[in-house]
């Protein structure tokens, strides 16, 4: 479905992905782990041509994305969850939730707020707060259900954990389960927490400096004390 190959990308002279290629089937959940600083909003700001400058091909379903701009590459079916967040202060979470469905690929009728909310029940209690009056862990959860509106095809998930306590981070693992399986949304998700990353994620690459290091299966990972131990330090 999505192919990345042999990508660079720039940010001004400052090269931070160096030649990184990967791939995500249809229904895939992929995780991209890695330190701080190694590269992972990069890659996907790259994927959907939101910032970096880029060389190499991001393909969609066997067709180059050239320079096609994020909205384009929205309503393709392909939705970034960034790590900021981003959630309209002004706006109420059923609001916010409801302008994803705009982002809905062509042929696919965005998800109305209710049905979302249905799928994350966190969400219910404070459907009619303001997004500046919920607390980190229930805007990391309204980005990704606005994501979820629109129905995408492949949902790009940039350090969901960051700044969470652990139990809010348990429940957001179920969610993003449920939620990625629910309309067989494949996912890539870049994120340093081991745990979270394996309980979310079939399949692994690890990234270390802009470069791709390991690609395989959780149960090839956990054979690489040597990854872990030199990219990772765990």
């Amino acid at each position: 479905m999505l192919e990345v190959q042999a990508v660079d990308a720039f940010y001004e002279s400052s090269q931070i992905l160096h030649k990184v290629s990967i791939t995500i089937r249809a229904g895939e959940r992929v995780a991209v782990i890695g330190r701080n600083g190694a590269g992972k909003s990069t890659l996907l700001k790259s994927i959907m041509n939101a910032g970096p400058r880029t060389e190499g091909v991001v393909a969609w379903e066997g067709t180059a994305l050239a320079d096609l701009p994020p909205f384009r590459r929205a309503r393709l079916g392909i939705q970034l969850v960034p790590e900021d967040r981003r959630v309209y202060g002004h706006l109420t979470v059923a609001e916010n939730i409801r302008m994803g469905t705009h982002a809905a690929p062509a042929g696919r009728k965005g998800l109305p707020p209710e049905e979302v909310i249905a799928r994350i029940p966190m969400l219910g209690p404070i459907a009619r707060r303001f997004g500046n009056q919920i607390s980190g862990g229930q805007q990391q959860m309204v980005a990704i259900a606005r994501a979820v509106a629109s129905r995408p095809r492949l949902m790009l998930l940039d350090e969901p954990t960051e700044g969470l306590a652990p139990a809010i981070v348990e429940r957001l693992a179920e969610d993003v389960r449920a939620v990625s399986t629910g309309d067989d949304t494949a996912l890539l998700l870049c994120e340093q927490n081991l745990w979270f990353a394996r309980t979310t994620t079939d399949r692994v690459y690890v990234i270390d400096a802009g470069t791709i290091v390991f690609d395989g299966d959780w149960a090839a990972f956990e054979e690489r004390n040597d990854i872990k131990q030199r990219y990772l330090a765990v």
